[in-house]
C-alpha cells in the first residue's frame, strides 16, 4: 500500500519477545506483518531474546526479524539490550511509522524514544496491559512509571489499538487522549479446518485413550486462572471419572508447580498430563484430543488459542476477564465469572452433554471465520498507517 507520497510504507514492529513461550503478542505480531506484507507494506519485526523473553522464533514468512540478546539491566527491565538501543538509535530513520506491541517492557521504551528522536508516528497495541487485573499487578512499579513515562507515550501516539470495544473504554477511563483504533485479533481458520489424527498425540501420552478431555492451551501464568481451573477440575472430576486435564503450555514462574499441588492434594495428580509447550502438529493434535477449551483467565483480552479452539470446532469455557460476550451471544460456548464454583458447573454441563458440545464447536467455527481473520484486520492496520504517514 502507498501513502500519499507514491513511496510504499516501511513499518518497524517492536515486540518484547518472539518466542513461542510468549503467546499471544508473538503470535500477532507474525501473522499480522505477514498479513500486512501481502497488502504492499514492507514490514520488520526488531524483538529480544534471552532471560525472560525466552529463545526460538515464531515464523513470520517473508517479514525480516532482527533478535537482540539481552542483557543483566533485563534481571530488571524484561527485554533490554544495548544493541537494540543502538538500532533503534541510529536505524529507525528509515522506517515510515512504528508499531509498538506492549508496553511495560524495555523494547517498547526504547521505540518511545526512537519515535521521537526520529519524528515518526507511532501506533501502539496495548495487548490488554491496562486492563484492572493487569494494574493490579506490581501496582506500585505500574503508576509511577505510568506518571514517569508511560503516559505522556500513550498520548503522544498517533493511535492507540485496542483489541475489543471494551479496551477502548478502559483506555479512556484512564484518561488517554490519543485517538483508539479497535480492530480485533484475528487467526488464519483453514490451519485448523482439518485436524490430524490423535494417534500418534496419543501414543506419547496414553492416560489420554478414551477419556473426555478438557484442554488448556497457553502460557502457564497466573493471569490465566491455572488454580481456578485445578479447584474446578477438582470438583467435578469424580463425577466424570473418564475425564481428564490436558494442560499444554510452557511453565512461568512455578504456575504448574502450583496446580500439580493443588490436584495431588485431591488426590488428581494422575487425571492431569502436562506437556509443556507445543506447536505445530502437536498443537493440532492435542486439539483433536479434546472433548473442550478452557481459559479460566482474570484478564485476557479476544485471546488467540480461544478462536483457533473455536476454528478447531471445540466448544469453549471463558470467563468475564477474557472480554469475549461473542462466544455466549453465538451460542459458541459458556462464558463464566473467574470463580470455582461457576467454572466447574461449566465443565459439567458441556462433559455431560456431547450434542451441545457439538453444536456449539460448530457456532464457534462459523463465528471465526465470519469475524476473526488476519485480512479483515490488516485492512484496518493499513489505512489506519496512511492516515498517520504524510
Amino acid at each position: 500500500m502507498l501513502p500519499g507520497n507514491g513511496k510504499m510504507l516501511n513499518v518497524l514492529h517492536v515486540v518484547p519477545s518472539m518466542s513461542p513461550s510468549w503467546g499471544g503478542p508473538a503470535i500477532v505480531a507474525s501473522e499480522l506483518t505477514s498479513e500486512l506484507v501481502r497488502r504492499g507494506v514492507k514490514c520488520e519485526i526488531v524483538t529480544a531474546h534471552g532471560h525472560r523473553v525466552g529463545t526460538g522464533q515464531v515464523p513470520a514468512p517473508d517479514v525480516p526479524v532482527t533478535s537482540y540478546a539481552t542483557e543483566l539491566p533485563a534481571r530488571f527491565w524484561t527485554g533490554y539490550s544495548r544493541e537494540m538501543t543502538r538500532f533503534m538509535r541510529d536505524r529507525t530513520g528509515k522506517f515510515d511509522l512504528i508499531h509498538v506491541h506492549e508496553i511495560w517492557h524495555y523494547p517498547a521504551f526504547a521505540a518511545f524514544y526512537a519515535a521521537r528522536t526520529h519524528k515518526l508516528p507511532y501506533v501502539v497495541t496495548i495487548h490488554g496491559e491496562l486492563s484492572d487485573w493487569g494494574l493490579r499487578q506490581k501496582a506500585l512499579k505500574k503508576r509511577l512509571y505510568r506518571f514517569c513515562e508511560l503516559d505522556r507515550r500513550l498520548n503522544g501516539a498517533g493511535s492507540l489499538h485496542a483489541i475489543t470495544s471494551t479496551e477502548k473504554e478502559q483506555l479512556l477511563r484512564l484518561g488517554y487522549k490519543a485517538p483508539v483504533l479497535v480492530a480485533p485479533n484475528g487467526i488464519n481458520p483453514s490451519i485448523f479446518g482439518t485436524l490430524p489424527s490423535p494417534a500418534g498425540f496419543l501414543q506419547r501420552f496414553p492416560a489420554l485413550k478414551g477419556k473426555r478431555v478438557v484442554l488448556f492451551l497457553g502460557r502457564l501464568h497466573l493471569k490465566k486462572g491455572l488454580d481456578i481451573l485445578a479447584r474446578s477440575f477438582s470438583m467435578i472430576a469424580h463425577r466424570f471419572d473418564d475425564a481428564m486435564l490436558l494442560v499444554a503450555g510452557p511453565d512461568k514462574f512455578g504456575t504448574r508447580e502450583n496446580m500439580e499441588s493443588i490436584l495431588r492434594s485431591k488426590g488428581l495428580l494422575d487425571r492431569a498430563v502436562f506437556t509443556g509447550l507445543l506447536t505445530g502438529a502437536d498443537k493440532l493434535a492435542a486439539m483433536s484430543c479434546a472433548d473442550l477449551f478452557i481459559l479460566p483467565s482474570h484478564s485476557d483480552v479476544l485471546g488467540i488459542a480461544v478462536m483457533e479452539a473455536m476454528a478447531a470446532r471445540l466448544p469453549v469455557i471463558i470467563t468475564t476477564g477474557c472480554e469475549f460476550p461473542e462466544v455466549s451471544e453465538r451460542e459458541a460456548g459458556l462464558v463464566v465469572e473467574a470463580d470455582d464454583a461457576a467454572v466447574a458447573a461449566a465443565i459439567s454441563r458441556l462433559l455431560a452433554d456431547e450434542n451441545l458440545r457439538k453444536r456449539m464447536g460448530r457456532q464457534g467455527n462459523k463465528l471465526v471465520n465470519e469475524r476473526y481473520t488476519w485480512q479483515a484486520t490488516a485492512d484496518t492496520m493499513v489505512d489506519l498507517y496512511k492516515g498517520l504517514v504524510p
